[in-house]
């Protein structure tokens, strides 16, 4: 307890060192709670926001994101996890290791099965993987740029190359229609799901380190790991590009979530703290610090609910919540 108490004072101090003069605001109103005490190397929330699942040490844990306790743990014999991912309904788990992937059913807390997966270039690795669930659809993204699409209802495997670059970025859109995807080739792709045609592409000129949409609103939040961060409406029949504005010469998000009205942005720096933006003008609201117990914490994802509720995971195990319209009201 004692060592604890010192690890968050001595992180606190390096968080007034490191960021005070960004004008980080570190008076924040926020709850949180740590999930892990030991450090998180994958970390991601449920479509909803009420779900977690992370890699720690040599095992997947899932757990209630409002702080209900540990709902499904699996061992690894494999530590080489390259991602992690849960269904729409929390039903299924999924964790890509370096040539397979591995998933759980969290209802029966069991291993469905394991599967191979290759791409265009017999060096490929995994990088991402996705999974969806009534009918079971497997998304594996590889480091050659390919995309594996396994559909378990119609035995049917697909495999399209839009990227020549590792993915860093999966997921379907509602109702199954589109496939997205990013990757460190730079481009952002948009294709129908069924067919794998694009319907948009954008190329940015550094490799992709965040991706955020609401297609519900027709927005698309992409950055690079320079100074290109955008918002888009992929499907307008007008011209449409909102570019984040800020003082510094770039800025790197390695995370990034889109409230459901479209109204704010919030992204993950490559440090310990989020900013809060205007969607429609670029233009950042303010700063806040997370929550750390050590200098090196990051937000490994973020999510925005309907309510506006922000809720943050970090490298630390730390799970944090955010009011966004008690902030908007505290920076006017």
């Amino acid at each position: 307890m004692f060592k604890n108490i010192i690890n968050i004072f001595v992180a606190y101090a390096l968080l007034v060192v490191f960021v005070g003069c960004d004008k980080v605001d570190k008076n924040h109103q926020s709850d949180f709670y740590q999930v892990s005490q030991a450090p998180i190397d994958h970390g991601v929330f449920s479509a909803r926001g009420d779900f977690l699942a992370f890699v720690s040490q040599d095992q997947i844990i899932v757990a209630d994101a409002q702080g209900g306790g540990t709902m499904a743990q699996f061992a690894l014999s494999d530590i080489q996890v390259t991602d992690i991912a849960l269904s729409v309904d929390n039903r299924l788990l999924a964790a890509s290791f370096m040539t397979y992937v591995v998933v759980w059913d969290l209802v029966k807390q069991e291993k469905l099965g394991q599967f191979k997966v290759v791409g265009e270039s017999e060096y490929a690795k995994t990088s991402k993987v996705a999974i969806y669930d009534n009918p079971m659809i497997l998304l594996i993204g590889m480091t050659d740029g390919s995309v594996n699409v396994i559909d378990f209802k119609n035995k049917l495997t697909k495999r399209v190359k839009h990227h020549d670059a590792k993915i860093s970025f999966l997921t379907l859109g509602p109702q199954r229609q589109l496939l997205l995807s990013a990757g460190h080739d730079g481009l952002v792709n948009i294709s129908d799901a069924r067919t794998l045609q694009p319907k948009f592409e954008h190329k940015l000129s550094k490799r992709v380190t965040s991706l955020a949409y609401n297609l519900e609103q027709n927005l698309l939040f992409i950055s690079d790991s320079l100074n290109e961060q955008w918002v888009f409406k992929p499907f307008s029949t007008q011209d449409y590009s909102i570019k984040l504005a800020y003082r510094e010469r770039f800025r790197w998000f390695r995370a990034s979530a889109i409230s459901p009205d479209g109204q704010y942005l919030a992204t993950g720096s490559s440090k310990f703290w989020w900013t809060l933006w205007h969607v429609k003008t670029g233009q950042e609201i303010d700063a806040f610090a997370i929550q750390a117990v050590t200098s090196t914490a990051m937000i490994l994802d973020m999510h925005i609910d309907r309510a506006n509720k922000l809720v943050t995971l970090s490298s630390d195990g730390i799970v944090e919540y955010w009011e966004i319209n008690t902030l908007i009201n505290s920076t006017d």
